[in-house]
């Protein structure tokens, strides 16, 4: 099977009950080989630390710390830093969602599949040559 990337708005609705969050749960849990960045989990935690209650925080937090543990996380790096610069040239992407497709386009050649629920992201994605998965 495919590997998957998963980006921080897909792994946020494992933790916040919002739209699609049942279906990038069902989505996640098809895959054995899952990979998301290194920004994926200072996103994650600030986002959740915004949206819930200290109780509710602490346990999504501890959830969330379980499953990244399980993930393959990529770390960012000088040479990534720049492909996610020629990512984002020439459209309108934010700085941590160019980061987000160019960590999974390093595995391309794997035919990685994308889980998004950012339209702007995942239009960009497809035209990069990622199978982009979500809502």
């Amino acid at each position: 099977m495919r590997p998957l990337y998963v980006d921080t708005s897909a792994l946020l609705k494992r933790y916040v009950s919002e739209t699609f969050s049942k279906q990038s749960s069902e989505i996640i849990a098809k895959f054995e080989d899952i990979f998301t960045s290194q920004i994926t989990i200072t996103e994650t935690l600030i986002n959740l630390r915004k949206r819930l209650s200290k109780s509710e925080f602490a346990i999504a937090a501890k959830l969330f710390k379980e499953d990244i543990r399980t993930f393959n996380v990529i770390s960012i790096d000088e040479k990534l830093s720049y492909e996610a610069s020629d990512v984002a040239d020439g459209n309108s992407l934010a700085t941590l969602d160019a980061l987000h497709i160019a960590s999974a386009l390093r595995f391309k050649g794997a035919n990685i599949s994308f889980l998004t629920y950012d339209k702007t992201q995942a239009v960009i994605a497809a035209k990069k040559g990622l199978e982009v998965l979500g809502g």
